[in-house]
Formats: structure tokens, C-alpha cells, sequence
């Protein structure tokens, strides 16, 4: 286990969470905002390989981690840590469509901002969120990262925002 809230707890991947992942990473709703399309099962099966093997070959740069709920081993999100700079990350998060709405994303993100300022010890945690996904535009609006800019992506040309946590000294 990396972390756990109140109701839920992060863990590694493992093998028997593909039909979950497929479920999630195939819907449409879910990768709208991520790459704009659900995803095959080989192409979930090959991601899911990788993120496993990853854990064995002491990654640094990027931590993938599943999602449960406290009592229940079934995957229902995942959330991830991506080392930006020198104690820095880009934290994100995603959840099966049919968790939605049950305030999941608000305490996987309380969790993993503690996670990262705190057990990691980075100083700053940072989320990038396209403008017109308003369920996690929400989620960080209440959450105690501040909105810093919104600006274009160049890669994509979509309208994103930038949020910010500064660890406290």
C-alpha cells in the first residue's frame, strides 16, 4: 500500500485488475480528457504490463498507483505521481465511471497531495486539468491548490488550468 483516506487506499497493480482497468480505460466518459477515446483491451493490457513492470525496475520519474476501496480489493480509479522537476510532481487521478459522483476524487486528491508534500517530501504538487472537464476543475477548486493560470497546450491546443501546493515549512 502507498496511502490510504478515510474509504479508500492506493496499492500496486496487479495482473487481475485488467477486466476493472479495461472497463475504465475503455469508456469513452472516462478517457474524454485524457487522450479522447477509450482505449482496446490489448492497448489496457499492454499499459497494464508496463505499469507492473515498472514497479521492479525502481521507478523514479513515474509512480502509477491502483485505486480500492477500504475492504474491497477491486480496482475502481487510479492516481499517479509524475516527478517534474526537482522536488516537484504533477499529480492526477481517475476513476470508473460508475464511482463517480461519490467524492472519490476529492479524497484520493487530500490523500495524495499528503502523500507526496509529506511521505515523499516534495515541495510542490501541481495539477493540470483541461478547462472544460468541470467535475475535476471542481474537485481542485475545493481542494487547497491554488489556481495559478490557464493557458493553451501546445501539443493539443486545448484550454487547460494549472494548480499549485506549495509544501509548508
Amino acid at each position: 500500500m502507498f496511502y490510504e483516506t478515510e474509504r479508500l487506499y492506493t496499492r500496486r497493480f496487479k495482473l487481475s485488475d485488467l477486466e476493472d482497468f479495461h472497463e475504465m480505460q475503455s469508456n469513452p466518459n472516462v478517457m474524454r480528457f485524457i487522450i479522447g477515446r477509450g482505449k482496446t483491451k490489448t492497448e489496457n493490457a499492454d499499459e497494464l504490463s508496463k505499469v507492473i513492470k515498472a514497479y521492479d525496475d525502481n521507478y523514479s520519474e513515474l509512480l502509477i498507483m491502483a485505486i480500492s476501496k477500504i475492504g474491497d480489493a477491486s480496482l475502481i480509479g487510479t492516481c499517479a505521481v509524475i516527478k517534474t522537476e526537482k522536488d516537484e510532481c504533477e499529480v492526477g487521478y481517475r476513476f470508473s465511471e460508475r464511482h463517480w459522483g461519490k467524492g472519490y476524487g476529492s479524497d484520493i486528491l487530500k490523500g495524495l497531495l499528503q502523500y507526496c508534500l509529506h511521505d515523499l517530501e516534495l515541495m510542490k504538487a501541481n495539477a493540470i486539468v483541461e478547462k472544460d472537464n468541470i467535475p475535476s476543475v471542481k474537485i481542485l477548486e475545493n481542494s487547497p491548490m491554488q489556481f495559478i493560470r490557464e493557458y493553451e497546450e501546445e501539443d493539443t491546443n486545448n484550454i487547460v488550468r494549472l494548480y499549485a501546493l506549495d509544501k509548508l515549512v
